[in-house]
């Protein structure tokens, strides 16, 4: 997949083609910051911007807990949008490598959210280093296997939970999101100006940061790695050595 990267954190250096859509539509979104410009104007002209972003790509991090073999498969196979019959399949193979028991097995497939309309055919990524969102932003992604769509109904569950807790290892995929994949809304756009206008020397308390969904599935070639803990990298990428409740290994000790 041949796409331009965008290094959201050097405006300088992006495309010609972003950098005159900005510049020509700079005084409207100073306008728009400023509350001096009406919203059938600023709107047209995210719409505009969308459309400028579309081939471009950029770096974003998905936090988690994986197994070897799903590690293996995501190195080799890309990411695929996860749904229900995704979620049984995953488990299924836990029972049958005895990494889940049966009967914890059968209690993670009938209850999850991996159906919900707000779950299925997305995987969430940050567009920043995980770190800055800290402990209490990225911790839970690490401390249970299955994602979110599955620890939210067993996290708290005396059974289950432990389970759960000690299969895989916290990881960081590292991959680069092509800005198509996030679907035509204004959200990147936003902060794409917020940036902008920072960089210009314009004043703004409004978030740069941007987290988004996929919303289409990630070939091989995006993945650029998946840093696992406890190596430094992953410490470094999440802050995970400062955080109060330490992380643990699959054993369940420390690292």
């Amino acid at each position: 997949m041949a796409v331009t990267l965008l290094d959201l954190n050097r405006p300088a250096l992006w495309p010609v083609d972003l950098r005159a859509y900005l510049d020509a539509h700079y005084d409207l979104f100073v306008g728009w910051e400023r509350g001096d410009v009406a919203a059938p104007a600023y709107d047209k002209a995210i719409y505009g911007l969308i459309d400028v972003l579309q081939p471009y790509a950029i770096t974003g991090w998905h936090c988690a807990r994986l197994t070897d073999a799903e590690i293996d498969h995501i190195l080799r196979d890309g990411m695929q949008l996860p749904n229900i019959a995704m979620l049984d399949s995953r488990i299924d193979a836990l029972a049958a490598s005895g990494e889940l028991a049966p009967d914890i097995a059968a209690r993670l497939k009938a209850k999850n959210q991996g159906g919900d309309t707000n779950r299925a055919g997305m995987v969430w990524f940050c567009f920043f280093h995980p770190r800055l969102a800290g402990e209490s932003g990225i911790e839970r992604f690490f401390r249970h296997w299955g994602g979110e769509a599955l620890y939210n109904s067993h996290e708290c569950d005396p059974i289950t939970s432990p389970a759960i807790s000690v299969v895989g290892t916290p990881c960081v995929v590292e991959a680069d999101i092509p800005i198509a994949s996030l679907g035509k809304h204004g959200g990147l756009s936003f902060k794409i100006v917020r940036r902008y206008l920072k960089h210009r020397g314009f004043r703004t308390r409004e978030p740069v940061d941007h987290e988004d969904r996929i919303r289409m599935p990630l070939p091989a070639e995006t993945i650029r790695r998946i840093v696992r803990f406890p190596e430094a990298e992953f410490c470094s990428l999440t802050g995970c050595e400062e955080w109060r409740k330490p992380l643990r290994t699959a054993s369940g000790g420390p690292a």
